[in-house]
């Protein structure tokens, strides 16, 4: 498989038909496609590699999928993580392909692996992928949506007193990503995914972003004991393939006690990640149906960027 991903790669870079970052304008569409591509070729370990080549009436079709190593160990059984299945023979990507064989081999070996949790992220143009996932039984259980805005002359009419987190926070900020229950994200709107769980991760991901690097900063109001924050990724190895130093804020909450702090710090997130880092441009991605967080999103400037379908299905065990 290994030498297969090599030879198939310019194929996948000129067949794509679309790359992560394609709605800001501004970005290296090359670039882009580039980072994708060997983010979907990468060297994998045995345990963690589900790719594969499907070939039918002269289509072959790349199936980009590979076991989460880290979600595995966190949840306690075998997760799974679909990239996506294109086409690779360049330079049209048609989207009344059917991807049945495909997605029944990739099954098959998922079973085989020991995969538990197999889910999606696909892009809502992809209407092959879609179709073929829906009659696999996987269950829609997110859309998402990206929004984004340059930063480079950002200005608001008032400034507010934040900080750098320290490990100090974890307790407040944990407690506050617990609480602050968002039901539309992917692991809320699953009802495989039990609560005690969800609520673990939540509080882990708050403690690995301050701690293990996960979020390469987070920010808070300048108070003592804050339960609000936003934690962000500077994607600073990204940005000469870009030609676009954007960042992108990852988890947020705001508990009742700092109500009206995300506007804040999302807003004091932008001089922070221009001055600090060195940033343009700034991501940031929710649920299509949170609307609260969309408002403020709106009213500091952001544009929508696009939507994104997260599918699972859950596999039993022959």
């Amino acid at each position: 498989m290994k030498q297969q991903l090599m030879e198939i790669r310019e194929n996948l870079y000129k067949s794509l038909p679309w790359s992560p970052m394609d709605f800001i304008q501004d970005i290296s569409m090359e670039g882009d496609r580039k980072l994708y591509v060997n983010t979907l070729t990468r060297e994998l370990s045995e345990e963690d590699d589900l790719r594969l080549i499907y070939e039918k009436d002269h289509v072959t079709l790349g199936v980009f999928c590979e076991r989460l190593p880290w979600d595995s160990t966190f949840f306690g059984y075998n997760i799974a993580k679909l990239w996506g299945i294109f086409p690779l023979d360049p330079p049209e990507h048609r989207f009344d392909l059917d991807y049945s064989g495909a997605i029944e081999a990739l099954l098959e070996l998922a079973n085989k692996q020991g995969i538990r949790y197999l889910f999606a992220t696909i892009d809502p143009s992809d209407l092959s992928t879609l179709r073929v996932l829906g009659e696999a039984g996987f269950s829609l259980i997110e859309t998402r949506v990206y929004y984004h805005r340059d930063i480079t002359n950002y200005t608001w009419k008032e400034r507010f007193p934040v900080r750098v987190a320290t490990p100090d926070d974890i307790r407040s900020l944990g407690w506050a990503a617990q609480v602050m229950v968002n039901p539309f994200d992917r692991f809320h709107a699953d009802p495989f995914i039990k609560k005690g769980d969800a609520d673990r991760l939540m509080y882990k991901w708050v403690e690995a972003s301050i701690l293990e690097g996960f979020a390469d900063i987070t920010i808070v109001p300048d108070a003592p004991n804050p339960s609000a924050f936003c934690t962000v990724r500077s994607h600073q190895d990204k940005w000469s393939e870009w030609n676009r130093n954007i960042s992108q804020v990852v988890l947020t909450a705001v508990s009742p006690k700092f109500k009206g702090w995300f506007r804040k710090i999302l807003s004091e997130v932008h001089y922070y990640t221009r001055e600090k880092m060195g940033a343009e441009h700034v991501l940031y991605g929710t649920q299509i149906t949170n609307k609260p967080v969309i408002w403020v999103l709106e009213s500091l400037g952001y544009k929508f960027g696009k939507c994104q379908h997260v599918l699972r299905k859950i596999i039993d065990f022959k």
